[in-house]
């Protein structure tokens, strides 16, 4: 599919990049972390069989350039630019992973204007795991030590984080599993263990996580991560007041179907649904079951 890149100018005055393709109800689909329009195209191509589907690039991902503002909340706020941008409304808003806290950060923000219905997918309103939540990141295991580590090493050695990343996102796992990965600091082990585990060719992963990155690239992503993985939206799920599906992989990686039903029991107008066999990256692992369950839900009267 050849994208259409398009722009818009956000109230700050940063240059936003954006694709479209479809007609019909307007689906908003924000994708998470490192991802992009780019890489997300293959669910446009579908949904646009049925919505007018949208999507952008975060600030320093894919087409759209570095700002001196950067984050979730900052999404948030380009979401609502782009809205009023195309005049959308009751779209229907599907969140995936860090495109979750961006919604969580909408209706903080902007509780529920110019959105009809929402879709939550593989996320959670709090990552790092403290003072009793347990549903955050890696499937309840993840401290603020982890995550000082991580903006540590996000810093220092942006290709292992990358790694560490991924390999976490692609291990099947369950809450209390013991997992076992490679040293912290070896980047060769880290490398070696995603091929065995994907099966991806070594040069095209070379690619994927040893491309030339500015500073400025880094900066944002290290802003992205700082605001998604250290932000707290516990208090927003009760004050959503769409139709919501919550959809989660099982037995999932990242995160446990506990926290889509934890959120359906929060949200008012929601509920709950897994997507079987998928780690995090259940778009991939189960494509057509992914886009059916999130066309149906959008279909629904």
């Amino acid at each position: 599919m050849t994208l259409d890149y398009r722009r818009f100018e956000a109230r700050d005055g940063a240059e936003i990049c954006y694709a479209e393709k479809g007609t019909g109800t307007p689906l908003i689909y924000l994708p998470g972390y490192l991802d992009t329009v780019e890489t997300s195209q293959a669910l446009m191509a579908r949904w646009s069989e049925g919505f007018r589907c949208v999507m952008f690039d975060h600030r320093g991902f894919g087409r759209t350039p570095a700002a001196p503002v950067a984050g979730v909340e900052q999404s948030a706020r380009d979401l609502r630019d782009l809205l009023e941008f195309l005049d959308l409304r009751d779209v229907f808003f599907v969140g995936y992973s860090m495109g979750g806290s961006v919604a969580f950060s909408y209706f903080e923000q902007f509780g529920s204007d110019r959105i009809g219905r929402l879709a939550l997918v593989d996320t959670t309103p709090k990552l790092i795991n403290e003072d009793g939540w347990n549903l955050g990141l890696w499937q309840g295991r993840y401290t603020r030590e982890n995550f000082e580590f991580d903006l540590r090493l996000a810093r220092e050695n942006s290709p292992l984080f990358h790694m560490t990343f991924y390999l976490h996102a692609a291990t099947l796992s369950n809450p209390g599993d013991e997992l076992v990965f490679p040293p912290a600091d070896d980047a060769d082990a880290w490398f070696a263990a995603i091929i065995e585990k994907t099966g991806v060719r070594d040069r095209l992963l070379r690619r994927i996580f040893f491309k030339e990155t500015t500073d400025e690239e880094l900066r944002q992503e290290q802003a992205y991560w700082d605001s998604m993985t250290g932000g707290d939206f516990l208090r927003v799920p009760p004050t959503i007041d769409v139709p919501t599906l919550c959809l989660y992989a099982s037995p999932g990686s990242f995160y446990s179907p506990r926290t889509g039903e934890w959120l359906a029991s929060q949200i008012p107008n929601a509920r709950a649904d897994t997507i079987e066999n998928s780690s995090h990256f259940c778009a991939k692992d189960q494509f057509e079951t992914f886009v059916g369950k999130i066309a149906e839900f959008g279909e629904t009267s």
